[in-house]
C-alpha cells in the first residue's frame, strides 16, 4: 500500500512481521532499509528475531505459529499507552478545575493571558493535546513515529489517515525545526496528529490536530493548562477541526507567536 506514491512508513506491526517472518517482499526490503537507517532499533529487533528462532529449534516447528494478534507488539503498546493516557487525563481534568478557579484571577488583573485569548477548562480534543505533549515531549529516545527526513510521506500519510490535507507548519522563522509526526487515537475512533518541533534551548513544541466537532468554540484562541507540570497550550476550532499548540516551560508570549504562525498558515493553505 502507498500513499502520494511512495510506502507507508515502518510501524511497529512491520516490526513485528519483520520478527516473526511474515512480510512480503516488498515490506520486507523496506524494514531492511529502515533497519540500516535506525542501527540501535535494528540491533535489538534482530536479537529478538534471534532468541525466537533459537525458541523454534528447542521446541520444535509445531510451535511456530504466528503471535496472536493481541501479543503484537502494536497491540501491547496501545494498550500501554491507552493505560497511561486515561491517567495524564484524570490529571488534566482535576487541572481544568484548578485553571477555572485560578484563571479567573489572572484574567481580571491582565498579567498572564495574552490579549485575544482567554483561560478555559479542557475540552477532549485538548485534554488529548496537553496528554500525549507530556507523553511523547519527554521520549529522548523517539519522540516521532516518522522523522521529518520522510516529510512529504509523513504528511501524506497523516493528509490520508484524517482525511484532510495537511501541511507542516514552517517555523523556523521562530527558531523552531520540525522533528517529525505520528498519528494517534482520538476520542470517538477519530484519528489525531501530532507534529513535534524543537527550538533552539532543546525545548519542544507540539501541534495537535483532528476533527473537533464538540460545539461551542471559534476559531479565537483559547489558552488550557496543566499548571503542576507546566504544560500550556493555544487551542482553536476551525471548520470542525481543533488545533493546539502545546509547550512546556515555555512563556505564554513566545507560545502564542508560534499558535498565531501555525493559525496564519493553516488559514493560508485552506484559502488556496
Amino acid at each position: 500500500m502507498t500513499v502520494n506514491g511512495g510506502p507507508l512508513p515502518v510501524g511497529e506491526d512491520d516490526l513485528q512481521g519483520w520478527v516473526d517472518g511474515r512480510l512480503g517482499q516488498q515490506r520486507q526490503a523496506l524494514v531492511e532499509a529502515w533497519f540500516a537507517e535506525n542501527p540501535e532499533t535494528a540491533a535489538r529487533f534482530r536479537a529478538m528475531a534471534a532468541q525466537r528462532h533459537a525458541l523454534r529449534a528447542a521446541l520444535g516447528e509445531g510451535q511456530a505459529e504466528p503471535v496472536p494478534a493481541r501479543l503484537r507488539v502494536a497491540h501491547l503498546l496501545a494498550a500501554r499507552r491507552q493505560a497511561r493516557l486515561h491517567g495524564i487525563r484524570r490529571v488534566a481534568a482535576v487541572a481544568a478545575w484548578l485553571v477555572i478557579g485560578g484563571g479567573l484571577g489572572w484574567v481580571g488583573h491582565g498579567l498572564l493571558v495574552p490579549q485575544g485569548a482567554t483561560v478555559t477548562a479542557t475540552r477532549p480534543m485538548v485534554a488529548e493535546a496537553l496528554s500525549a505533549h507530556r507523553v511523547f515531549a519527554a521520549d529522548a529516545l523517539r519522540p516521532v513515529e516518522v522523522a521529518a527526513a520522510q516529510e512529504a510521506q509523513l504528511v501524506g500519510w497523516l493528509s490520508h489517515r484524517l482525511g484532510r490535507p495537511l501541511e507542516a507548519p514552517d517555523l523556523a522563522p521562530l527558531g523552531y525545526r520540525l522533528l517529525g509526526g505520528r498519528l494517534l487515537p482520538g476520542a470517538a475512533g477519530d484519528p489525531a496528529a501530532q507534529l513535534m518541533y524543537a527550538g533552539p534551548g532543546a525545548e519542544r513544541v507540539t501541534v495537535y490536530l483532528r476533527a473537533d466537532r464538540a460545539g461551542g468554540a471559534g476559531t479565537e484562541f483559547r489558552v488550557a493548562e496543566v499548571p503542576a507540570q507546566g504544560i500550556t497550550a493555544f487551542w482553536w476550532v476551525d471548520r470542525g477541526f481543533g488545533f493546539a499548540v502545546a509547550a512546556e516551560g515555555l512563556e505564554r508570549v513566545a507560545l502564542q507567536r508560534v499558535a498565531e504562525s501555525v493559525h496564519r498558515q493553516v488559514a493560508q493553505s485552506q484559502a488556496l
